[in-house]
């Protein structure tokens, strides 16, 4: 019972052992019953940035959910660093995790990316499930949002709300979806005949929102709205978005008089902000029960070699535009 094996002892004797444990503080040899059921219970669970409240949002739907199957996560961050997932990589592999689950998309470059394909494909070759969230890993199961056309849709709304100024995040390096999600923006734009009037770069993080406002604020003074009329920010992804709104008011740019932002996500904190924030909302929880799903399920008999790769799959989900208070005209936030 206590080893992890699958025979049951009576109530009687299961109590009584259970309770000897209890009061010895006796804990299960984890290695040991890993070896008796031939799996070791654990998730390796890879995100870009724990502070980041997408990534931590996720993380806890997916700790929650594999905490109910009695299974547990071995959550480790990666900086966006090649050299930190290869090390991350090697280090879950080596503690026998049953599946691996990386959330968010990167581009480190052709050797780099390899070297990560290279680990994942042993890994399942070996018993592994690979599981990713946000990008195609060309293996095993992948939940991809569709950012461009998503983002697309935003621009698309803003414009029929009557917005006609517009700045963008671009040049953002190694980050796909990023890049995906302006490029969408900046489509919709460009079929209202719209051309944004600033185009910056900045890190996809809370500071690149900082630095992303002071921009903004230099470039009010030089290009002051005309007639009342806002600059609407774009940028792709609610903790950069946050981090904008943020430093905007601490400025005493007003938001949403001055200046509209809009970001993409749906992270909790959108809802909470002041003035409330205008994104994508991405359905996290949905995402995260599906990759849990999808790393849980028992393995279907098959007569092809079980060495082989599993096929790749990809779902694909579609986020919801939610106009709120941080991109209304006529409104002059205090």
């Amino acid at each position: 019972m206590l080893n992890g094996s699958s025979r049951v002892p009576g109530k009687a004797v299961a109590d009584k052992v259970q309770a000897s444990a209890d009061r010895l503080g006796y804990v299960p040899n984890a290695q040991a019953q890993a070896l008796a059921r031939s799996r070791s219970g654990l998730i390796g669970l890879v995100v870009h940035d724990i502070a980041d409240p997408y990534f931590a949002t996720i993380a806890r739907e997916v700790q929650q959910q594999v905490f109910a199957s009695q299974s547990q996560v071995l959550l480790t961050q990666t900086d966006r660093e090649i050299d930190t997932e290869i090390r991350a990589l090697r280090s879950l592999i080596a503690q026998q995790v049953d599946a691996l689950v990386l959330v968010g998309s990167h581009r480190y470059g052709t050797e780099s990316d390899a070297a990560i394909r290279t680990l994942l494909e042993g890994f399942e070759r070996n018993g592994g499930k690979v599981v990713g969230l946000g990008q195609s890993l060309g293996m095993g199961r992948t939940i991809v949002p569709d950012n461009a056309a998503a983002s697309h849709e935003l621009a698309t709304a803003l414009v029929v709300e009557g917005h006609r100024r517009f700045a963008v995040v671009e040049g953002i390096a190694g980050i796909p979806s990023a890049g995906d999600r302006t490029g969408g923006f900046v489509a919709a734009l460009t079929e209202a005949g719209i051309e944004p009037e600033l185009s910056t770069a900045a890190d996809l993080t809370r500071d690149g929102g900082h630095m992303l406002a002071e921009r903004i604020h230099d470039h009010l003074l030089t290009s002051p709205a005309a007639d009342g009329e806002p600059l609407c920010v774009f940028a792709p992804a609610d903790v950069m978005a946050l981090g904008a709104l943020g430093e905007l008011r601490r400025r005493d740019v007003e938001v949403p008089g001055q200046v509209a932002v809009a970001g993409f996500g749906g992270v909790p904190g959108a809802s909470d902000s002041n003035p409330t924030l205008t994104t994508i909302a991405l359905p996290l929880a949905e995402m995260a029960q599906q990759a849990v799903e999808w790393v849980l399920e028992t393995a279907e008999p098959s007569g092809d070699d079980d060495s082989a790769p599993t096929p790749s799959r990809e779902v694909h989900v579609r986020g919801d535009v939610l106009l709120s208070e941080s991109t209304a005209l006529g409104t002059a936030a205090g």
